[in-house]
């Protein structure tokens, strides 16, 4: 079920509204899989099996790391290891993919900043969290030092944080049931953001990396809904 963009808004604000590292991690997550559209094991922990005896990745998916972000300003890269206040100042952020779920390699995602409750703030502050405690830009996006040790976000606090907000947003009341949300919810969200705002369908499958025209099945049900009243809105002078 996908939401809408007031979710990770809403989740972004309730975590930095704690002094909870791993928290405000979990919010900056949130934040940048609806703007990029990820896949929640390209961001979360990675989840393992076991196979012959060894437990190895359970997909070849492998999560973004720091050193696939780029902040630009200007036009220009931004060092990493700038100060935050610096990174914050960045005008666009790029994510650069190593291995995905089609297999797909070298392709690198874009965006322009939104402000501080976008996703190039989020990844701003991510990256500096990580190395400013001593991380590598070899470390996933994921990684948290908190408690003097590092611990990676899974996707199941990713659910959870999408949950708390959809309740505190009371979207229930706009028949969206919170208990139906997911890690995906947010990849759709940002999918269905775009189609409102009349992105061509062949756009969205590119941003988003679909193969085909899967991602349409995430939000044809949910269209009709959001769509109600922006005629109205629309109409309304300025």
């Amino acid at each position: 079920m996908a939401v809408p963009v007031s979710v990770p808004e809403k989740a972004l604000e309730l975590a930095y509204e704690t002094s909870s590292h791993r928290k405000q991690a979990v919010g900056d997550l949130v934040t940048i899989a609806f703007y990029f559209l990820l896949r929640s094991g390209e961001y979360t922990k990675p989840r393992k099996v076991k196979r012959n005896g060894k437990m190895v990745r359970a997909t070849r998916t492998v999560q973004f790391r720091v050193c696939d972000i780029g902040l630009w300003k200007d036009g220009r890269i931004l060092s990493r290891n700038s100060p935050m206040e610096v990174l914050l100042t960045a005008d666009s952020a790029t994510m650069k993919i190593s291995n995905q779920k089609n297999g797909r390699t070298g392709q690198t995602l874009h965006h322009e900043t939104t402000g501080g409750k976008g996703a190039v703030a989020a990844l701003a502050r991510r990256v500096h969290h990580i190395l400013s405690n001593g991380g590598s830009d070899q470390q996933l996006i994921c990684d948290v030092f908190q408690d003097k040790e590092w611990i990676s976000v899974q996707s199941s606090e990713i659910v959870a944080a999408v949950r708390a907000a959809a309740k505190a947003l009371k979207l229930q009341d706009r028949g969206i049931d919170p208990d139906m949300i997911g890690a995906h919810s947010l990849r759709a969200g940002g999918a269905m953001a775009l189609k409102i705002m009349g992105y061509k369908d062949s756009t969205i499958r590119k941003f988003g990396r679909w193969t085909s025209d899967t991602w349409m099945m995430y939000i044809h049900s949910q269209i009709s809904e959001l769509y109600e009243g922006v005629a109205q809105d629309m109409s309304t002078p300025l």
